[in-house]
């Protein structure tokens, strides 16, 4: 349900392609998710919506709830206007604490350039926000997000519109871990093509299907997961 329950709702809980967040590791030392999903996460630590299934698969709870001092985040939120709101409130409270701690503190949020939108300005203009990356439309790709059903035999999707990568750091962060020109184009060029270290073969178009197939014509598929997510096996039942 929380993926919008139907298996042709791939847009939603879609992820970063995980060279993504290698890049963010190595130039930023992001270690830690903070809306994501046993199916979905690329750290072994990350925050959830449902923590209380997910705990036992490394999830630490709702980041509403979490206390970092220090670190390096990635944020995909849901692309909600609610949600990122009340993420921007939270993650600004957040580093004004670390500012007064004097700690390294840097929130990198992934979402829909939506300039117009209060929620995505109160992100842009932060005091702490140190820059804006643009990601044009259809030049970048995200993981689908019903990846798990196996349906398609590519598991990314060209972005259908604009994507901002923003960066919050506290003080010390900035001075420390700058957004430099060079770590700026190894984010942008892991964003683009598919490479050996993302699941699939290649990108595809954000397409969807004009209209469903009868509820007598859907197949009924069984997914054994195994514990390597990126093996998975069909039992067509």
């Amino acid at each position: 349900a929380l993926q919008g329950g139907h298996v042709a709702a791939g847009g939603m809980q879609a992820a970063c392609p995980h060279r993504v967040f290698d890049v963010l590791r190595r130039d930023f030392g992001a270690t830690f998710e903070l809306f994501a999903s046993p199916l979905n996460s690329r750290f072994s630590r990350y925050c959830s919506a449902a923590a209380d299934v997910d705990a036992a698969f490394g999830s630490q709870g709702s980041f509403f709830t979490l206390l970092p001092l220090s670190g390096t985040f990635v944020a995909n939120p849901p692309f909600e206007p609610a949600t990122i709101g009340a993420m921007a409130d939270r993650i600004e409270q957040l580093l004004d604490r670390a500012d007064t701690c004097q700690e390294e503190l840097t929130f990198i949020v992934v979402l829909p350039r939506w300039p117009t939108l209060p929620c995505w300005q109160q992100l842009d203009r932060s005091a702490w926000s140190t820059h804006t990356l643009t990601l044009p439309r259809s030049q970048h790709a995200y993981i689908d997000g019903g990846q798990q059903y196996c349906r398609r035999h590519v598991a990314r999707r060209l972005s259908n519109h604009d994507s901002s990568v923003i960066f919050l750091q506290s003080e010390r962060a900035a001075a420390r871990t700058p957004v430099t020109m060079p770590k700026q184009a190894r984010l942008l060029d892991a964003f683009g093509m598919t490479t050996a270290t993302d699941p699939g073969v290649g990108v595809q178009p954000d397409v969807r299907p004009k209209t469903m197939p009868s509820s007598g014509k859907k197949r009924k598929l069984a997914v054994a997961f195994v514990k390597d997510r990126k093996k998975q096996q069909i039992v067509e039942t």
